[in-house]
């Protein structure tokens, strides 16, 4: 998944400032690293209004990360109208997603009814991810829902959902996406040119 910045009559807009045109430049420059260091985020936020995951695991803190993270994030380009996120990452195990119950339910004697296994990976919808599927162990590292793929015990394999690119190419988070771009772009661009130009 790959968002890339345009703008229009870019090169029109410089030639406008006439001796100030590197003047200019900077502030396109400076309008670009905003734009890298400010989309991800923004990005990240209309997913978070769309699904029901962390934002830590799509926009990770400088200097650490989480343990459960849910995609990367590469930035590219130099000015604005050279920027280019890019976003990838692996189909997501309902555990991102609020999953109940998070481990199997430990007791003696007769043994207890199993609970239906849900996830909300839409906001505000909680759903049963199917009476088949059970939790088993993920090699030491929690516990993840698996289904079998036959009649018989075995084989089995683990419960997937959807990936970050798949969560941002929705069609209502990327435009959303885009027009918080588009609002915010003009706003970072003028307060550069303030800023360079005299």
């Amino acid at each position: 998944m790959r968002f890339t910045i345009k703008t229009l009559n870019l090169d029109e807009t410089l030639k406008q400032f006439g001796r100030q045109k590197k003047q200019a430049e900077k502030a396109l420059i400076a309008t670009g690293r905003d734009m890298k260091s400010r989309v991800p985020g923004w990005a990240a936020d209309e997913v978070r209004n769309a699904y029901n995951i962390q934002k830590k695991e799509i926009t990770p803190k400088k200097g650490g990360k989480p343990k459960k993270m849910a995609g990367k994030i590469y930035v590219g380009g130099t000015t604005v109208s050279s920027v280019t996120i890019a976003y990838e990452g692996r189909t997501l195990t309902p555990t991102h997603f609020s999953m109940r119950p998070k481990a199997l339910t430990g007791g003696t004697g007769r043994r207890k009814k199993r609970k239906p296994i849900t996830a909300e990976i839409k906001k505000g919808q909680r759903k049963s991810l199917g009476p088949t599927v059970f939790l088993g162990s993920n090699r030491g590292g929690g516990y993840i829902p698996f289904k079998r793929t036959g009649a018989k015990r075995y084989p089995i394999e683990s419960v997937k959902t959807l990936s970050l690119p798949q969560m941002i190419d929705n069609p209502d988070v990327r435009e959303n996406i885009n027009a918080k771009i588009n609002t915010e772009l003009g706003k970072r661009l003028e307060h550069n040119i303030r800023r360079f130009i005299k």
